[in-house]
């Protein structure tokens, strides 16, 4: 899936070969990475701040293969004058974003290669309604629930509703509806599968020495989730 739109203004380059393996995959991965960088252009360079984004409650990822049409949750401190230019522009991209994975020429064990990085982005286009401090609860608590949810042992925060109450008003929640879609999952599918093995045995920290910043675990899992089709098509074509 390289671009679902209403307006489809491109954001990121997609390369042919680095699509998404599907719908499913990229509403996946924008599930998994609920920290995101929402950006808004104006004179100038544009403007960016690093916010959680959230799926609201009634909002299951498990029963979408696409995001345009979905609304979403963000919210950043009332001090932060960002959501003054969302209100004035309300166009926002949103781009979630895994760990990036070098890959070293010695794991290809052939001559006259080059390195690269592996990793997955994914853009989303939308408008933003601004919420009211009551709504603003809802997303706030709404977060700390999907983040808790990838924990062990999750933190219940019914002794803390007061204080989320008491602090909300220095919080500006919005909601985002998804207008466009764009996704780059570029994890070594050109390779044969021996050599795509040793990239994502290094990124799970598998087989010699990771290099500092890895392993790469979510690359290694986004890499084991790519169908086996897909593979096997780019070791014919190699």
């Amino acid at each position: 899936m390289e671009c679902h739109y209403r307006k489809c203004a491109i954001t990121v380059y997609t390369y042919p070969a680095y699509h998404a393996p599907d719908g499913r995959a990229l509403v996946d991965f924008v599930a998994a990475t609920p920290f995101a960088v929402a950006v808004t252009s104006q004179t100038g360079a544009p403007i960016g701040t690093h916010v959680p984004v959230v799926f609201p409650p009634d909002l299951n990822p498990a029963d979408h293969e696409s995001l345009v049409g979905q609304t979403l949750w963000l919210h950043l401190g009332r001090a932060n004058p960002h959501w003054k230019r969302m209100l004035e522009r309300p166009e926002v991209l949103l781009i979630h974003s895994s760990s990036h994975g070098y890959v070293s020429p010695t794991l290809y064990e052939r001559p006259k290669s080059v390195p690269t990085v592996d990793y997955t982005a994914v853009h989303l286009t939308g408008r933003v309604t601004m919420f009211d401090d009551e709504d603003a609860l809802l997303v706030v608590e709404q977060t700390v629930r999907q983040l808790e949810a990838t924990r062990k042992h999750e933190w219940d925060m019914s002794d803390s509703r007061d204080v989320f109450r008491a602090i909300i008003g220095g919080v500006v929640a919005f909601g985002i509806e998804i207008t466009a879609e764009q996704a780059v999952f570029k994890l070594s599918q050109d390779m044969p599968g021996d050599i795509r093995k040793r990239v994502r045995d290094e990124f799970a920290g598998q087989g010699g020495e990771p290099l500092p910043g890895c392993p790469h675990a979510d690359l290694a899992k986004l890499m084991d989730s790519l169908p086996l089709s897909e593979q096997s098509n780019n070791e014919r074509e190699n």
